[in-house]
Parts: structure tokens; C-alpha cells; sequence
């Protein structure tokens, strides 16, 4: 009989925005597999991750994989709780992004006080959690070796067998 795999740290819950002002609390989209993607569109290293994320969901999203790109490309002062005037101001330059990358990932937004507490200070932050928000790996910046990792680790989870840990 297999030992139990141990439980794995829980990612916080906070609430995004998408891009049409709409604010939900993001274990509400969850699946068996989920991606957290912290980026912005003036990040070198992101605009390279994205379209891999975004294949990654194409090769994978109908097994339950979930891919979220939370844009933080606009820093609000942390004291701000709403996110109308970040959206008003990365909006056009995350529609651009979107369109010249083909890139059709679901894009949100967080907060400032939102981006404080979990601390976001290099991106892209990359967050693969499995089916109960429990954290397997975390990714911070981006090379071909994470994103190989992190492509190993989904086909694990999606299969029932992940491993436990981070980089």
C-alpha cells in the first residue's frame, strides 16, 4: 500500500478582476491542475512565458488543467482595494499584448494591497497548484528548464501521481 502523500501549503485565496471589472475569488477557478501566472506587459521574461503557458493550456486544458495570467502591471499603491484605475490604465496595453502574441489565456488583475501581500516583487512568478489549491511548485522568473518542469509536473498531477516541493 502507497503511503499518503503528505498535504501540500495552501496558496492564499484573494479575489482578481478580469478585464471587464468582474471580481472573483480565484479558488472559484480552480481546476484539477491551476497555474497562477503573475506577469506584466513590460516584462521581457513574460511575454516569452505566456505563449508557452498558452500552449501548455491548449495541450492540456481539457483534462482540467486551468491557466490564470494575473497582470500586475500597474502597481497600485497598496492602501487602494479597488482596481478600476489599473484596469483603465493596463487594459489597452494587455489587449495589445493579447492580440500580437495570439495569446487567449483568461488575463486579471489584483489590487495593490492584493499584490503586497503576496509579495510580488520579481515576475513572472509562476504558481502550479493542484486540484485543492494546495502549492507543488513555484517558479520565480522563467527559463526552459521551468518550463519544462512545470510541463512535467502538470502531466503528473492531471495522472494522480505529483510530486511534492519548489524551486
Amino acid at each position: 500500500m502507497a503511503a499518503a502523500e503528505p498535504a501540500r501549503q495552501e496558496f492564499p485565496g484573494f479575489q482578481v478582476s478580469d478585464l471587464t471589472g468582474q471580481t472573483l475569488g480565484v479558488k472559484e477557478l480552480f481546476g484539477k491542475a491551476t497555474v497562477l501566472n503573475f506577469w506584466a506587459t513590460w516584462c521581457g521574461p513574460c511575454r516569452t512565458e505566456l505563449p508557452a503557458l498558452q500552449s501548455l493550456l491548449n495541450e492540456f486544458g481539457g483534462k482540467g488543467l486551468v491557466v490564470l495570467a494575473v497582470d500586475v502591471d500597474v502597481q497600485v499603491p497598496p492602501e487602494e482595494d479597488w482596481v478600476g484605475q489599473q484596469l483603465q490604465l493596463a487594459k489597452p496595453r494587455i489587449d495589445a499584448f493579447l492580440q500580437k502574441s495570439n495569446v487567449t489565456l483568461p488575463v486579471y488583475v489584483v489590487d495593490g494591497k492584493t499584490q503586497a501581500e503576496l509579495n510580488l516583487e520579481r515576475i513572472p512568478l509562476t504558481v502550479l497548484l493542484d486540484g485543492k489549491g494546495g502549492v507543488v511548485r513555484i517558479y520565480s522568473g522563467y527559463s526552459p528548464a521551468y518550463s519544462k518542469d512545470l510541463r512535467e509536473q502538470v502531466l503528473g498531477i492531471l495522472a494522480g501521481r505529483s510530486q511534492q516541493g519548489g524551486k
